[in-house]
């Protein structure tokens, strides 16, 4: 088959412009890699009327208009397509990893502290693992809630008091992340897993949300879970517990992006 047939002239339009938001990003910040969410909060924000609406068989733009959060479900399929017309590179969009992973800081670049950092969304892993790296700190990826398995290796590997720092959305399904963490880590305890493990959730905070001016987007949640907890964790902020806060938004509202983001943490942890 041809790529006449594969591709409409709407894969081409919409995927140029994924490609004209991508560029602008590598103008504005510096940085070639992104997570998706990423790109769409850059997009979200660009004060551009420039999102093309097509129409006919031809993919003939009818009207443009500014980017709209009700988008940002398609994002995804005109950036795919975008990196196989090789529109942006193949690795500039930087996505989802399945299962649970741990990167350990290589022994010759820094001696392993007792501090780690957990991240229940990996897209962004890439951009935070050689921040940890550099700071002698091993970066867990888990999938949701950790398996039984993870908590054990967390366990086995503690041989002095440690801290797990906590990267999460602020959403009813992951604002609670830190919290379930450290009950199961509780609950997985025994007599030869005594070691003091403290559990603190960096973010994505109410308060952050606040600071930043980050934009909370509409969820699609259509579970009861945490739904009441959700609902007076954001009534002091005069949050609205039906949207949600995504640590990818860090990537535009904070100067230089999640890895510097989680670079300062760190620092004031005082792993210079």
């Amino acid at each position: 088959m041809t790529e006449a047939f594969t591709f409409t002239e709407t894969d081409r339009t919409k995927s140029k412009w994924v490609a004209k938001v991508y560029h602008d990003f590598v103008m504005e910040t510096g940085r070639s890699r992104t997570t998706l969410r990423g790109l769409f909060y850059f997009a979200l924000q660009r004060a551009v009327s420039d999102y093309p609406i097509c129409g006919g068989f031809v993919g003939e733009i009818r009207i443009t208009r500014p980017y709209h959060e009700n988008d940002g479900e398609k994002l995804a399929k005109w950036m795919n397509k975008a990196k196989t017309l090789g529109f942006i590179p193949a690795d500039a969009i930087l996505e989802e990893i399945a299962g649970e992973h741990i990167f350990l800081p290589k022994a010759s670049n820094a001696e392993t502290k007792c501090i780690e950092v957990w991240l229940n969304k990996s897209a962004a892993s890439p951009l935070l693992y050689p921040v940890c790296e550099m700071h002698g700190i091993a970066l867990v990826l888990v999938d949701g809630r950790p398996s039984q398995g993870a908590i054990a290796d967390l366990c086995q590997r503690c041989n002095c008091p440690t801290t797990i720092l906590c990267l999460s959305d602020l959403s009813q399904r992951n604002a609670f992340f830190a919290r379930d963490l450290a009950e199961d880590i509780e609950k997985s305890r025994t007599k030869t897993s005594e070691v003091e493990i403290n559990v603190k959730s960096i973010g994505l905070l109410p308060e952050q949300i606040l600071e930043l001016k980050i934009p909370m987007t509409r969820a699609n949640s259509k579970t009861k879970e945490n739904k009441e907890y959700f609902k007076k964790y954001l009534k002091s902020f005069a949050l609205d517990p039906k949207n949600m806060g995504e640590l990818d938004a860090l990537e535009i509202y904070y100067p230089g992006g999640i890895a510097a983001f989680l670079d300062k943490i760190l620092v004031e942890y005082g792993l210079t």
